[in-house]
């Protein structure tokens, strides 16, 4: 017993004089410059598991270990700082350098390896999560709009959520030119999302992948604008690469992340339309009446829609693992009456060291859950706005806001609308319906799952080489379906059977699924050698396969009415469509890139890279594959020789590359297709059986990054050259061929540029900051040939875009007005102008791209602004077209109460026109998608306050805050400009031959909204 008492005693002893020895430290970290307060910065002791935060005003308290030593300190933004501890430290101050874009600052380049800024060969262009935040929008992409040189981003009209096509460096594909997308170093493949093309569309935009992720999880996105940049992705970066940097855990206590957001969003640029000259007669579909006062069917038609975007992110760790864990939700009502957007979004993020550092993992999994209903579309067919637009002035529209009414003959609801109502004989045409039938009863829903997880193993096999092994899985579920109920437009409703079978509706209804898996193994090495030079390599092969799977229905026949299950179908008659579809694709590939330096002055850069493609199976490439390769060297000329004391850093780079891209699936092994119960032999194949062969870019660059007066102005410039070849066509085949659909390679397009980016940190002091940069773009894209099996043009989509020898991606051919030898209109003896050929009416690519970005900060208060502009191009509005041959536009209107419209012209006999040309006789041949489409291109030219923001960081000292602050937002507030009679932004579909082409898209909206930030 008294040996126990000992033995416990001394325990006690013991403990006493541990915790005696350990000590309480407090203090305050600020910023260098500033030297306000940083609120989250991690303080661990060094070779231990202690560690703390500071709170919102910069404090922390720690209890140090006995054998504590140094502490590190590190934080976002900022340099981290090793502090070597005195025994008699109690209260401590110390300060941290902010991370600026120094030279020697390492970016994420291809393959996701990070390489030091200055020894890159190629132009590169970073955008940091904040950035992206400041004002939100539900895909991440649209916020790099005037942020990065190079880049031009359309975005489809349909609302939240809804796809984009970037582009960067010009068009130079016929089938797809976005870029290739990268999440922590591995690729992804997004999804087109593009809706129909045409002015009668009814088909819905999709949607695509990047909407799916939370910008609150996005670190940083590099924008690879070059082949050069991207040529170690091979084909999949033929068009450069957009590398997006995701956020994880650090080491330290656990940090809680929360940001909400709420907009109100407007519609504000809406057609400009007369309310003063009423329906031609009654009956007519045109508003060529009368002058009187009528209704306006557009101002209460539009709701304010709202949307609000909530994520709480928890992050921490020890110097071992570190987690990172976030929930993201999206919710909105649209501008449109029913249009609802909801997502979810999680995100779970592991990092991990075993072995001391020698084997790390990184993992990470995504998902997202889309529901949207009643996404807006575009066209003549299954859209709201054409009925409101279009309404004949005089007529009470509030009267058809009960969409419906009883029919006796059907004893159900049928559509009531000024024109369509069945037991009345009134069928309507094909140019609208009663937009809130097409609302309730013309329903559409969309769902999407998609799930991306990653993993990363690294083996650190010495001080400079190392090994990893990655892959990602890309799983998505697709769903949609359209409910067509009977009563509906003719032309979109069910098929009727004489006698025994009525209009019942329609069901429309498709489902897909597609997987996406890549997996590499790389051996990378940093070693330095002889004192001067620095060697870093990367040795590789990878694998990427996809395949999908779908089904669609277009089932106009139903057994019951308006009752949508698959077991409704008709049974007595052949199904209207039911097509299932399969498809798979394989990339396989070895690759190696190196960088050369000496002296950290002068490097050389290296890459190759050798694809084999299964959609180039039974080709000579199919055993050889393809190769592509890219070559540039980088000089940092301040350290090479003595310069002007303002210029801080000055570099010259070139490079060059050669990329490649496969040919469309099945094409070089055509194969019979079977839909609706038919099998459908194959009509297509290679051209006269030569075989088909890869597209081929080949890319020149040369640039100057440049920075003066310490670092206060910064100068990137970039010269580049791209021609495109060989490119894959499927055309109709003349006659006398084997297949009616032949595939070819031919043609060689070429872009040539400029970008700028400029910085300048105009005002630096200790409370006040401004910071302002500008983006400058001009891209020239011309076609330097085509194959004559093409003939003159060879037309690519449905809305007049053409490839033509000597022309430019993006030429639009179309029907022209009548001209004599002077180029005078020609009309006939009414004042109607006459149709002449079809021919060259413009051009939809902008000349130049700007983008003017500011930032502005005082104390606490932060104030950022960004105007970006499009000078140049043309766009086609057959929206308008429509407009002003009804009669309903403000332009018509206008136009009689002139007296006419103001044009030279001379009769079909060369006569002189007397006086003004009748308006109804002049817009009704120009107008709608028959009319003569030169009238209806429109300056495309457009300046706009693209974004801005009002912050406040909060004064709050409540225990377990560590920085807070509110923010008042406003996006795409006006234009200062805009030429067009829409936004030229704004398309009908993102797919590659509908680009500057209006048919009744959603109106561009106006948001305001609050952004509130804390973090624990």
């Amino acid at each position: 017993m008294r040996k126990t008492l000992t033995y416990l005693c001394l325990w006690l002893f013991a403990i006493q004089l541990a915790y005696g020895q350990q000590r309480k430290l407090s203090g305050t970290i600020v910023d260098q410059q500033s030297k306000t307060p940083i609120a989250g910065a991690t303080i661990r002791v060094v070779s231990s598991k202690t560690a703390t935060t500071t709170d919102s005003t910069g404090k922390f308290t720690i209890e140090l270990p006995a054998n504590a030593k140094q502490l590190n300190i590190s934080v976002v933004g900022y340099n981290s700082l090793r502090h070597t501890l005195s025994s008699t430290d109690t209260d401590i101050s110390l300060e941290l350098q902010p991370q600026t874009a120094k030279i020697d600052d390492v970016v994420v380049t291809a393959m996701g390896v990070q390489r030091k800024a200055k020894s890159l060969s190629y132009s590169t262009q970073v955008v940091k999560g904040e950035e992206l935040t400041k004002v939100k929008d539900a895909n991440p992409i649209n916020n790099l709009t005037g942020k990065v040189s190079g880049v031009q981003i359309n975005r489809s009209n349909s609302g939240i959520g809804g796809s984009v096509n970037i582009v960067l460096r010009g068009f130079k594909s016929n089938r797809n030119n976005q870029p290739l997308f990268v999440i922590d170093g591995l690729p992804i493949t997004n999804t087109g999302g593009s809706g129909s093309e045409g002015p009668f569309g009814s088909g819905a935009d999709r949607g695509d992948v990047l909407s799916t992720l939370n910008t609150d999880d996005i670190a940083s996105i590099n924008v690879l604008k070059g082949a050069s940049a991207s040529a170690l992705y091979g084909s999949q970066g033929a068009n450069g690469a957009i590398m997006i940097t995701t956020k994880k855990g650090a080491e330290g206590n656990l940090k809680i992340d929360i940001s909400s957001g709420f907009t109100a969003d407007q519609a504000f640029y809406l057609p400009k339309l007369q309310y003063r000259y009423g329906q031609s007669a009654e009956g007519s579909e045109e508003s060529w009446g009368e002058k009187g006062s009528f209704q306006d069917p557009v101002g209460g038609f539009f709701e304010t829609g709202t949307t609000f975007i909530n994520t709480v992110a928890l992050s921490g760790g020890t110097n071992k693992m570190q987690n990172y864990f976030s929930y993201g939700n999206t919710s909105n009502t649209g501008i449109l009456p029913t249009n609802t957007f909801k997502q979810h979004s999680l995100t779970f993020r592991n990092s991990t060291n075993f072995f001391d550092n020698k084997l790390n993992f990184d993992g990470s999994l995504m998902y997202a859950k889309q529901d949207v209903h009643n996404r807006p579309t575009s066209g003549l067919w299954f859209n709201q706005l054409a009925g409101v637009y279009l309404f004949p002035r005089g007529l009470d529209f509030d009267k058809y806001k009960t969409y419906e009414y009883h029919s006796p003959t059907r004893n159900m609801g049928s559509q009531d609308w000024w024109n369509i109502n069945a037991d009345a004989g009134l069928t309507g045409t094909h140019h609208s319906q009663n937009p809130y039938w097409v609302l309730h009863r013309n329903p559409m829903d969309q769902a999407r799952d998609n799930i991306i997880g990653q993993a990363q193993l690294r083996y650190s096999i010495n001080d400079w080489l190392s090994l990893s092994a990655r892959g990602t899985l890309n799983k998505r579920w697709d769903k949609w379906e359209r409910r067509v109920y009977a009563g509906t437009q003719g032309v979109l409703s069910g098929d009727i059977i004489e006698g025994v079978l009525a209009d019942n509706g329609r069901y429309m209804r498709d489902a897909s699924e597609s997987t996406a898996l890549y997996a590499d193994m790389l051996v990378m090495g940093n070693k330095t050698f002889a004192e001067d030079w620095d060697l870093n390599f990367t040795l590789g092969t990878s694998i990427n396969d996809t395949k999908s799977d779908s089904w669609s229905l277009d089932q106009r026949k139903l057994a019951v009415a308006n009752k949508f299950i698959l077991s409704n179908i008709y049974r007595d008659a052949p199904m209207n469509s039911f097509v299932e579809s399969i498809s798979r694709r394989q990339l396989q590939s070895i690759f190696a890139s190196t960088n050369l330096g000496f002296k950290d002055k002068l490097f050389l850069d290296l890459t190759a890279r050798n694809d084999w493609s299964s959609t180039l199976a039974n080709t000579p490439q199919e055993k050889k594959g393809y190769f592509y390769w890219s070559a540039g060297l980088s000089g940092v000329i301040s350290d090479m020789i003595k310069m002007p004391a303002f210029i801080t850093y000055s570099k010259l780079r070139v490079s060059m590359a050669e990329v490649g891209n496969d040919v469309g699936i099945y094409s070089t092994i055509p194969t019979n297709s079977l839909g609706t119960g038919i099998l459908n032999a194959n009509v297509s194949g290679p051209y006269q059986g030569l075989p088909l062969r890869p597209e081929i870019s080949r890319s020149f660059e040369v640039g100057y990054e440049g920075r003066f007066w310490d670092d206060r102005i910064n100068l990137d410039v970039a010269l580049y050259k791209t021609n495109t070849k060989d490119q894959y066509f499927a055309y109709q085949a003349p006659v006398g061929q084997i297949y009616t659909t032949v595939f070819l390679n031919a043609g060689n397009v070429q872009n040539k540029g400029i970008e700028v980016a400029l910085g300048v940190d105009a005002l630096k002091g200790e409370k006040f900051n401004w910071n302002t940069g500008v983006n400058f773009t001009a891209n020239r894209n011309k076609i330097l040939a085509l194959a004559p099996n093409l003939g003159e043009r060879y037309g690519i989509g449905g809305n007049f875009n053409v490839l033509r020898l000597n022309g430019s991606f993006g030429d639009f051919w179309a029907r022209k007005f009548l001209r004599d030898e002077n180029g005078v209109m020609v009309v006939d003896d009414n004042g109607r102008p006459q149709v002449g050929q079809e021919g060259y009416v413009g051009n939809n690519n902008p000349k130049a791209i700007v983008g003017w970005n500011n930032s502005f900060n005082y104390g606490d208060f932060g104030l950022s602004f960004s105007i970006d502009a499009r000078f140049g191009g043309q766009v086609i509005s057959v929206t308008d077209g429509y407009l002003n041959s009804f009669g309903v536009s403000e332009e018509s209107a206008a136009a009689r109460d002139r007296g006419g419209v103001d044009i030279p012209a001379v009769k079909t006999d060369g006569t002189p026109w007397e006086g003004l040309l009748p308006a109804q006789a002049y817009y009704s041949a120009v107008g709608n998608r028959d009319g003569i489409i030169e009238g209806q291109v429109y300056n495309a030219t457009n300046i706009r306050m693209r974004e801005i923001a009002l912050s406040y960081k909060l004064p709050i000292k409540w225990k377990g805050v560590n920085a807070a602050s509110v923010a008042l937002t406003g996006r795409n507030l006006f234009f200062f400009r805009n030429d067009a009679p829409y936004d030229p932004e704004l398309n009908t579909t993102t797919g590659v031959g509908a680009q500057g082409y209006d048919a009744f898209s959603l109106p561009a909206t106006r948001s305001f909204g609050v952004n509130l930030k804390l973090s624990f």
